[in-house]
């Protein structure tokens, strides 16, 4: 095989090569171990794990948990925190294992899921309880320590109180999910004396707070008063903090504390009184206390609650090349707009895109997705809000194609153009390189036998000259590119004429008459052919 043929087959082979490339640059399959097994490769989702699935352990680890929630409390009644930190610890374990294993057997829906449930309440209950227990123990340490500070002894009794009432609001709820559990446990004889126990030691823990935070709270009232109305409310409410403030100067600035945190300012009027407006957003379901301060002075706690509302999020999907275009609206059961809330857009079932809503409750979220078809669904956790948690059905997007890419078209033909250039030069046979032109000799005898008609008649001299050297060259046959240098080379016979013209076109000079009579006579051919 010639080297011509060769580079021939492999410019083939390429533009082939490069064309079957294409059809799999926009939509490439992908390795994927789902229900896959070789000789060399097992997929670990398919092993069965008998571990897990085993409901032989399901009584066992019902018995730890309910039995960790005793020594848990005790140790916290006792002030052992390091001690409840580890029976914490222990207790967030075996409920992790409990609840991977009701997942596992699918028992979500039995009695077990409800003590499942239960458990994660109570879980969340006790490492609360442990937090607001030593927190309250640096608060009375905090006390002693700014005794003579009315501002900031204040504060630490504010932040106390709050305290307090969480607490008796979270025992409350622990105690009130006793009796159902200790149901369900009997059913499967399970251990419940140390859950009993559980129930007895939390209510001692916060009935012990609430005599030492009642102490503190003795003292003269406050000349500055407050009150809270409505007393209650849910996610997008306005309440009033309002009050009087006996000997109090007009002017005065007020500041409103919610939680101790600072929920608003309020300016003292003629009449002694303030008010300002609080709406409730990103705050959790339940009791909160408010207060308010004036320069030193501080108010009584007032209380209210808010409580939870149910939350409605939205999901449509629109396709824009290639893009899925996502957007929705996040509200509460009555209609009012959930602002700057955080929102979850899951992919296919696993991948979480974060956004956002905006100030009126909407939310626009751009996701580029490969071809093919997918699901979308908006999620609302409602972490931090008097609002329950929220997701949309699933909707199902369909990204197209966009067809094949033209890049590797366009560098199959460059690389044909590219080895086809190549060949030619290659294979090119060598140029000869043209003779000389030869200065073509014109006699007087190849002169044309009808001589042109010339009149030059009232013309200036020099352009006389030009209409003769015109009229000379015309009878000649010489091209009109010739100048007069060229026309004396190729008719020598009138190398004289073209000389003299030369002379007069180039240097300016001015032709006699009796020169322009000569060359008149020289351009056609003799006296006869005067016009």
């Amino acid at each position: 095989m010639n080297h011509r043929a060769l580079h021939i087959v492999l410019a083939v082979a390429i533009i082939a090569a490069l064309i079957l490339l294409a059809g799999e640059a926009t939509t490439p399959l992908l390795y994927t171990a789902t229900n896959t097994s070789t000789a060399a490769h097992v997929d670990p989702a398919t092993v069965p794990k008998l571990s897990d699935n085993d409901p032989d352990a399901l009584i066992p680890l019902m018995d730890e948990l309910l039995g960790k929630t005793g020594t848990l409390t005790l140790n916290i009644r006792l002030k052992d925190y390091e001690s409840a930190e580890r029976d914490l610890a222990r207790y967030a374990e075996l409920s992790g294992r409990f609840d991977e294993l009701v997942i596992n057997l699918d028992i979500s829906g039995t009695d077990i899921g409800e003590f499942q449930r239960n458990n994660q309440e109570n879980l969340a209950a006790l490492g609360a309880l442990l937090d607001d227990a030593r927190r309250f123990e640096d608060l009375q340490r905090v006390e002693i320590q700014v005794q003579g500070d009315e501002g900031q002894r204040a504060a630490v009794i504010y932040e106390g109180e709050t305290l307090q009432q969480k607490l008796q609001g979270r025992a409350a709820a622990y105690a009130g999910r006793e009796d159902v559990t200790i149901q369900i446990a009997g059913r499967y004889g399970v251990n419940t004396p140390p859950y009993q126990e559980s129930v007895r030691n939390y209510a001692e823990i916060v009935g012990s707070t609430a005599s030492r935070q009642a102490g503190a709270d003795e003292g003269s009232p406050s000349p500055l008063g407050i009150t809270v109305t409505p007393d209650t409310g849910r996610y997008g409410y306005s309440l009033s903090i309002a009050g009087t403030y006996t000997g109090g100067t007009a002017g005065t600035p007020i500041k409103a504390y919610v939680d101790s945190q600072l929920a608003g300012n309020a300016t003292l009027d003629e009449n002694g009184t303030y008010a300002c407006s609080y709406r409730v957003d990103r705050i959790p379901a339940g009791l909160h206390l408010a207060y308010t301060v004036a320069d030193v002075i501080h108010s009584s706690v007032a209380t209210f609650e808010i409580r939870p509302d149910d939350a409605i999020i939205t999901l449509t999907l629109k396709e824009d090349r290639a893009v899925a275009i996502c957007t929705g609206n996040l509200t509460t059961a009555g209609g009012r707009p959930v602002t700057l809330a955080p929102i979850l857009l899951r992919v296919d079932d696993d991948t979480p895109i974060a956004t956002e809503t905006d100030e009126n409750g909407t939310y626009r979220e751009a996701i580029p997705l490969p071809a093919g078809e997918h699901t979308i669904r908006a999620e609302f956790d409602a972490a931090g809000y008097p609002l329950n948690a929220s997701e949309s059905p699933k909707e199902t997007i369909t990204i197209k194609n966009k067809g094949l890419s033209p890049f590797p078209f366009i560098a199959a033909i460059a690389a044909a153009l590219g080895s086809g250039w190549y060949l030619r030069r290659r294979h090119r046979p060598e140029e000869v390189a043209p003779a000389p032109e030869s200065v073509e000799m014109v006699s007087v005898e190849e002169e044309a036998a009808t001589p042109p008609l010339v009149d030059i008649a009232g013309l200036p001299p020099r352009e006389a000259a030009t209409v003769l050297f015109c009229a000379l060259r015309s009878r000649l046959g010489l091209p009109e590119a010739k100048t007069p240098r060229d026309c004396a080379q190729i008719a020598p016979a009138h190398a004289g004429f073209f000389e003299r013209y030369e002379q007069i076109r180039y240097a300016g000079e001015t032709p006699s008459e009796e020169e322009l009579r000569a060359m008149e006579a020289d351009a056609l051919g003799g006296e006869e052919n005067r016009a």
